[in-house]
């Protein structure tokens, strides 16, 4: 047992492990060819944990970013003190992919086939109401969850949580299922053109993927190999996507933080990767990153 507050978690472990839900790709420069992994419970990136209450827990599934697990890892830990059960793994691994340079769309790529395979396999686990299950993701994660919103069922999954996501990689979904909570800092430029925000990210199409396992999206025709010159910010899309069955996407920027509000002190700072300088502001307050988990419990309880 591990204690958290006044909860005890279960880390669970002896699963049946699945195998041959992994695969092999290949990495060259940015891309990734091959196929892709599902979710094997066995990967030793893994950690599926249970809180000790008197009913079974709701569960969030928590999506890493670019860096890998440790995107998520202290997020993760706040969704289990509150009281639910929570799954998250490294796709990367489970692909057997080295943290380093990978282009957003073949990072999504990833991230979405293993994170709708856990999906899949938890809704066979009996630790947990599999009617009360929440995906939370961050960055690329963030991207991936929007797509996932497209993709799951709402008798099991309640909402999405997108931490920051980015329009560049593969796109978002043309409709949605599920109610989507995104949350920006006011401070968050990562990525963007120098003065802009995350929020106002766009890019020639050139840039995204079509990925034949996510949903439908504007990637169909924003994508290599198109001739639309802009895809849509992630506001724009928000905007404009089929919201099945009426269900809302809310929006909220929180202030002190940038991009990962719970990976680390505010850093305002720029990178260049090449292509001349790009924001690249990371971190948040203590003060943001309680408003954040404010946010996320006010969402989790509609």
């Amino acid at each position: 047992m591990i204690q958290i507050g006044n909860l005890q978690a279960r880390s669970l472990s002896n699963f049946i492990c699945m195998p041959d839900q992994l695969e092999t790709p290949e990495q060259r420069g940015l891309e990734i060819f091959g196929k892709l992994s599902g979710f094997d419970p066995c990967n030793k990136s893994v950690e599926f944990k249970v809180p000790e209450i008197s009913s079974k827990p709701g569960l969030i599934i928590s999506v890493h970013g670019g860096g890998g697990k440790k995107d998520a890892a202290s997020i993760n830990a706040e969704f289990y003190k509150i009281g639910y059960a929570t799954l998250i793994f490294d796709a990367y691994d489970m692909n057997s992919i080295s943290l380093g340079r990978i282009g957003n769309a073949y990072r999504q790529m990833m991230l979405l086939k293993t994170s709708y395979a856990a999906y899949k396999w938890v809704l066979n686990r009996e630790e947990i109401d599999n009617k009360n299950i929440y995906f939370y993701g961050i960055s690329n994660g963030a991207s991936a969850v929007l797509n996932i919103a497209g993709m799951v069922s709402p008798v099991h999954v309640r909402g999405v949580i997108s931490e920051a996501p980015n329009p560049i990689g593969i796109g978002y979904p043309n409709s949605i299922r599920i109610p989507i909570q995104i949350i920006f800092g006011d401070l968050d430029d990562l990525s963007a053109p120098i003065g802009k925000k995350r929020w106002e990210i766009s890019a020639p199409c050139y840039l995204n993927r079509r990925f034949n396992f996510a949903p439908m999206g504007f990637s169909e025709d924003c994508r290599k190999g198109k001739n639309k010159i802009k895809m849509p910010t992630t506001l724009e899309w928000a905007e404009t996507v089929l919201k099945e069955n009426n269900v809302q996407i809310d929006i909220k920027y929180i202030k002190d933080m940038a991009h990962g509000g719970f990976l680390g002190p505010v850093k305002i700072q720029t990178r260049n990767f090449g292509r001349g300088p790009i924001g690249w502001s990371l971190g948040g307050t203590p003060v943001a990153r309680d408003k954040m988990m404010s946010i996320i419990k006010d969402f989790l309880t509609k």
